[in-house]
């Protein structure tokens, strides 16, 4: 049968209009699909990239089986907490701690793999940040 090759893409935009997009002919272009650590795998997996199980399962044709796609992503949340101050606060943040004028914010965890958990926990990393408000 061979190794599938792209030679192009085929979408709709929000109006319901089909386009298509090729290669040349005789040049070294690639096509690169991209929508964010979600989108992608569900973008590769529409296209008949993935697990041949799950999209057989979902009577999406198989293309290549491939049953990494889609497999450990996960977004990267960032969490923010706001305190206000009923005083002015008098002395900013950054100086507080002595980080320079490069850094604009601090960051702080408490706890071992607080904010960078192992793989095999399961769990996404967290990004925690705390804004000086001068």
């Amino acid at each position: 049968k061979g190794r599938p090759v792209a030679h192009g893409v085929v979408f709709r935009d929000s109006k319901g209009t089909l386009h298509r997009a090729y290669l040349n002919d005789g040049t070294q272009n690639e096509i690169i699909l991209s929508a964010g650590a979600i989108g992608s795998p569900q973008l590769l997996m529409l296209s008949g990239i993935g697990r041949a199980q799950s999209l057989k399962s979902q009577g999406i044709g198989v293309v290549v089986d491939q049953p990494l796609v889609g497999q450990g992503m996960a977004d990267n949340p960032m969490n923010a907490i706001y305190i206000p101050s009923p005083l002015p606060v008098e002395v900013s943040l950054i100086q507080v701690v002595g980080i320079t004028h490069f850094g604009s914010y601090i960051e702080a965890a408490s706890g071992a793999n607080f904010a960078y958990p192992s793989a095999s926990s399961g769990t996404p990393r967290r990004d925690f940040g705390m804004f000086s408000p001068k």
